[in-house]
């Protein structure tokens, strides 16, 4: 058995036990016919309408990325770039962080005037500020209710120690987002990486030199999508997009509240939905699993406990309707864009290989 292979179902295996582990403690003390009664008295005429906040905070992100690509890529039309960002939904549903990949090599057949090049280089330009954003809310939320990741050691997650962390990790982000476009970037990152690239032909380690081929080529692309936003309007509408973005995010949290009784006390806030968010999007950051299974389920069971008062079964109830129509949405999409494209799975999974 090759590396490659193994490496393989290494992967598959974690994946699959952190899934295994993630819906075994979100059930963990649920009394089951209490979980029944939340499903049967559950108000599922939420479920259908948070659809419509679900699609539009998809369509955001086609347009936010039209905007990204506009100065290179003027003509792109949005139909296209919407459908990339849902295949690249459903692929990553189905395989964790694929989606990236498939989605500009998914956008580039439809589009005449793109280079699958240009569109991962925005895809990365894209997941950067997604990043940066998602720790300035966390850094946020830490300043208004410094408990944000106490109550949840049941999940190994250790206040004291992941406060420190976050705080370091947004520091650098800010830093990386300063440093990262700018040439002084790409100098500083083929500096700090020469002495793999000594050690690679010193030892023979090949790896190593394809590590920092890797990084270099990372920071080159991030140059090259930065390099597109040049103008203050660009910067705007990249800002406002990604502000409608993440309160797309929070609607369908804030709606799928008042599916169940719980649902209807004094601390039932567009805040605690930004607080089940952020402690949902980190856990998911941390540890992907397809669809983000089992790690969206047990985040925002504790998480609805903490900060809304729900029971254990309105919960567990209310983690598995919500995240189920957000798998779903993408899923019909991406089957819909596949069939109507003359274009299968295989094709997109061969396309993920190859890049």
């Amino acid at each position: 058995m090759n590396r490659q292979r193994l490496a393989s179902i290494l992967k598959v295996t974690v994946t699959f036990l952190i899934v295994a582990f993630s819906i075994y403690f979100s059930v963990w003390k649920v009394d089951f016919s209490e979980l029944g009664r939340s499903f049967r008295t559950a108000n599922y005429w939420y479920a259908l309408l948070i659809i419509i906040p679900i699609l539009l905070s998809h369509y955001a992100r086609a347009v936010r990325w039209k905007v990204i690509l506009e100065r290179i890529h003027p003509d792109v039309r949005t139909s296209n770039l919407f459908a990339g960002v849902m295949t690249g939904y459903f692929m990553n549903n189905l395989i964790p962080r694929s989606g990236e990949l498939v989605r500009p090599w998914f956008t580039d057949q439809a589009e005449e005037s793109t280079t699958y090049s240009s569109l991962l280089g925005s895809i990365i330009v894209e997941r950067f500020i997604d990043t940066v954003a998602l720790l300035i809310i966390i850094a946020s939320i830490m300043m208004v209710d410094a408990q944000l990741f106490d109550g949840f050691e049941e999940i190994g997650v250790q206040a004291d120690v992941i406060r420190p962390i976050v705080y370091m990790a947004i520091l650098l982000g800010v830093v990386f987002l300063v440093i990262a476009p700018s040439r002084a970037g790409l100098w500083m990152a083929e500096t700090f990486s020469a002495p793999l690239s000594w050690i690679s032909r010193r030892f023979g380690i090949e790896k190593l030199a394809r590590l920092r081929e890797g990084v270099l080529d990372m920071f080159r692309k991030l140059q090259l999508g930065f390099g597109a936003i040049r103008s203050l309007r660009q910067v705007l509408l990249v800002l406002f997009w990604t502000v409608a973005i993440y309160l797309l995010y929070l609607i369908p949290l804030y709606m799928m509240f008042f599916a169940f009784e719980s649902g209807h006390g004094p601390d039932v806030t567009m805040f605690a939905a930004l607080e089940i968010w952020a402690v949902t999007a980190l856990g998911y950051a941390i540890a992907p699993t397809p669809g983000a299974f089992g790690v969206f389920h047990v985040t925002a069971r504790i998480a609805l406990m903490k900060f809304v008062n729900f029971t254990e079964a309105d919960a567990v109830a209310y983690a598995t309707l919500t995240h189920f129509v957000n798998y779903l949405v993408p899923i019909v999409f991406g089957i819909y864009y596949l069939t109507t494209r003359g274009l299968s799975f295989s094709a997109l999974v061969r396309a993920r290989s190859a890049q």
